[in-house]
């Protein structure tokens, strides 16, 4: 997939595209990106999306919106879903001051060569939010491209939707979130050295460091692990320990039947279903029973995955 930052000059390629952040790239934007590339085939363009960096809201509001997965992410599951172009603007208080029209004329029309564009029925765009889909059209006949409305997709009544999906993660609702994502919530990172006070009650951790912004509900889950290339099943800490009075957010994996030394190896973490609240403990001998119970639920809930 071409990558291309901020562009100023034409792209040098024909395209049937759609806008948006696309954060975790779920189950509406795969159906909105199935439709660019039907319609990329039929007229022989290239497959793009236009996404922006950072999120608009932090931009405009100030408002910390943490995402599903970081952007280097975003980028590799487009290219995953068959997209060949994806231009990236950096959003600023400067960009968003860009008129609708001149944002069709100048980017969609001028820079990234617009044949087809795909959008969602509430779509709006430029200054103060003053374009919609009838801009487009009115713009496409003038500039000979087509705007297309693609409806959003819906689970059990619920629209499927990035914020949807973060609320689902902060509640631990992960079966949930996996069926409006298409795929298991994950976090990737590099294993760092931990105090080993889970090798001493018999269930050592991988602990994991990470500049992924969102995060389970604190607790207890049912993993997957991905380890240099191989699935292991798992169980994972999200939390603080309280029962070694500790403050800091970890994640902590222990894996089943892995005895391997991968600190400072690149490792994800699926998060399947959600077993218990974090609580504390009396001692670390209680902590380890109750750790004994969970890895057997957290295999029981992973065998389902097999069936």
């Amino acid at each position: 997939m071409k990558v291309i930052f901020d562009p100023t000059e034409p792209i040098g390629f024909l395209t049937s595209a759609t806008i948006g952040i696309f954060d975790g790239v779920h189950l509406g934007h795969k159906k909105i990106i199935n439709y660019v590339k039907e319609e990329a085939i039929r007229k022989g363009v290239s497959p793009c999306v236009i996404t922006f960096h950072p999120h608009p809201q932090k931009v405009l509001r100030g408002i910390d919106i943490p995402l599903i997965v970081p952007f280097r992410e975003r980028l590799r599951l487009l290219e995953k879903e068959g997209i060949e172009i994806t231009v990236c603007y950096n959003f600023t208080r400067e960009f968003a001051q860009i008129s609708a029209k001149d944002f069709v004329t100048n980017i969609l029309v001028k820079t990234i060569g617009i044949k087809s564009l795909f959008v969602g029925p509430d779509f709006f765009f430029g200054r103060k939010r003053e374009g919609n889909v009838n801009l487009l059209e009115q713009m496409g006949k003038l500039y000979d491209f087509d705007t297309k409305v693609v409806q959003p997709v819906s689970i059990n009544g619920e629209v499927v939707s990035s914020t949807a999906i973060r609320n689902s993660i902060e509640e631990g609702l992960m079966r949930k979130c996996a069926k409006f994502l298409g795929y298991h919530f994950y976090i990737e990172g590099k294993v760092k050295e931990g105090e080993k006070r889970g090798r001493k009650i018999g269930f050592p951790t991988a602990n994991l460091d990470t500049d992924w912004e969102l995060f389970p509900k604190k607790g207890v889950y049912a993993t997957l692990a991905h380890v240099e290339g191989k699935r292991f099943e798992s169980i994972t800490n999200v939390g603080i320990r309280p029962t070694f009075n500790a403050s800091q957010l970890l994640i902590e994996t222990h894996i089943f039947d892995f005895n391997g030394d991968i600190y400072g190896k690149q490792i994800k973490i699926e998060f399947i279903e959600r077993l218990r609240d974090e609580r504390k403990f009396e001692s670390a001998s209680a902590l380890a029973a109750q750790i004994a119970k969970d890895v057997e639920k957290a295999k029981e809930v992973l065998s389902e995955l097999s069936e």
